[in-house]
């Protein structure tokens, strides 16, 4: 069952407040001096550990692949070859990211409701694991491009009323993802002809949901599609149940264990001879990120207004649906948080509002501020607006901090 959350609960597992704030053993007051600001500070211990927690969650013989969408670069890749983990993809320049990466191209599942003929092209070419059929279509246009046979997953939506934002809800009948049963029915089909070879379905209802019996509903929606067509699929095949297992963003969040999202699950598959697939993403790289910002104005409104020197451009999450930080004063350390703040961003949009957030009085210009839980959908979703840099990627770990991804300069921009 989902637990209250605490502060220390959402920040990277590895951070601490010995003398000055650190992640990984590294102070990000000395990051944030060496890299500037705005920059993306990602706990690689804490990774691997939420790795290793849904390992032990859905055992040896499921296969985790981590949804790349949510913060993907080719250290992140680096780190999932190693791990031996597949990884979910959505465009030639992923697929390019994991490979480069060293994930092997048959660990790669190929996803998009619209894969271009390049892609798909590229896909065949490289011999990705599994190509997720999103519409009939797929299946034919695949074909022209697959000298070799090639197995693929079919999309399914079902809906199972999803408890979460309607931006990141992926199932449902106003939903552009997946496929009606009929769809389905006319991908297999098409796939008679070969050399697409569909060995099992796909699943995948939306993101930031905390109760597990949604993915239960899901995996039982997608078994009676399968069972009701037992003389394509046979006894045993491949179910992909996707990911959208939540984070914790404030401190007084629920949370749900792993453990909780397998049992449910499990629940569903029984005794069946099922090869389970788990896409997780977020819940994997939300808390393992922190982002830092220097305030450089200070408005004395009610509540006052703190605006860093970044925003939209590299996290445009709340913008979007509204999402919702904590906050931390990094360069007032034991000065107790006595007000709230708005803080905002440099962009020319009224809605660059990160959070609102409790902090020393004093807080204002030149002052170091943490956002923490932005690991997911920050840098993968940060963009050029108002010809900003896009900012660097800094991982840390056991004491030493490496650019993962260089930020850019004026003369990138200008390119």
């Amino acid at each position: 069952m989902p637990v209250r959350m605490a502060l220390s609960d959402v920040l990277p597992l590895t951070w601490t407040n010995a003398d000055s704030p650190a992640v990984g053993g590294v102070e990000l007051v000395d990051i944030a001096a060496l890299h500037g600001t705005p920059v993306y500070v990602v706990d690689e211990g804490h990774i691997r550990q939420r790795m290793a927690a849904f390992r032990e969650a859905f055992g040896t013989d499921a296969r985790l692949a981590f949804a790349a969408k949510s913060f993907f670069c080719v250290a992140m890749a680096e780190v999932l070859a190693a791990a031996g983990w597949w990884v979910d993809v959505v465009s030639a320049g992923e697929m390019a990211t994991a490979i480069r990466g060293g994930i092997p191209a048959g660990r790669i599942l190929f996803h998009g409701n619209f894969k271009t003929d390049g892609e798909l092209a590229t896909a065949a070419a490289n011999g990705v694991g599994r190509v997720i059929i999103d519409d009939p279509t797929d299946v034919v246009r695949l074909a022209a491009h697959a000298a070799e046979p090639m197995a693929a997953l079919l999309r399914l939506n079902v809906d199972v009323g999803a408890d979460t934002h309607p931006h990141i809800r992926t199932s449902g009948a106003d939903v552009h993802f997946g496929m009606s049963a009929d769809a389905g029915d006319a991908s297999i089909e098409a796939a008679r002809a070969g050399p697409v070879n569909i060995v099992g379905v796909h699943v995948h209802i939306g993101s930031q949901i905390a109760d597990p019996a949604s993915h239960r509903a899901a995996a039982e929606a997608a078994i009676e599609f399968v069972e009701e067509r037992s003389e394509v699929f046979g006894d045993s095949y491949e179910l992909d149940v996707g990911g959208g297992m939540s984070a914790p963003y404030l401190r007084a969040d629920p949370v749900t264990p792993v453990a909780d999202y397998a049992a449910a699950v499990f629940e569903a598959i029984g005794d069946r001879p099922v090869r389970l697939i788990v896409e997780p993403g977020r819940s994997i790289v939300a808390n393992a990120g922190v982002s830092l910002y220097r305030v450089g104005v200070r408005k004395d409104s009610d509540p006052p207004f703190l605006a860093v020197d970044g925003g939209i451009s590299d996290n445009p999450r709340p913008a979007l649906y509204g999402a919702r930080y904590e906050a931390i004063a990094l360069t007032r350390p034991g000065e107790v948080a006595g007000r709230t703040f708005r803080l905002v961003g440099r962009h020319c949009e009224t809605g660059d509002r990160i959070t609102t957030a409790y902090l020393p009085d004093a807080t204002g210009p030149g002052d170091l501020i943490a956002v923490p839980a932005t690991g997911a959908y920050g840098f993968s979703m940060s963009s050029r607006y108002n010809m900003l840099p896009r900012r660097p990627v800094v991982f840390v770990a056991d004491g030493v901090a490496r650019v993962a991804v260089a930020g850019e300069s004026l003369s990138d921009v200008v390119r």
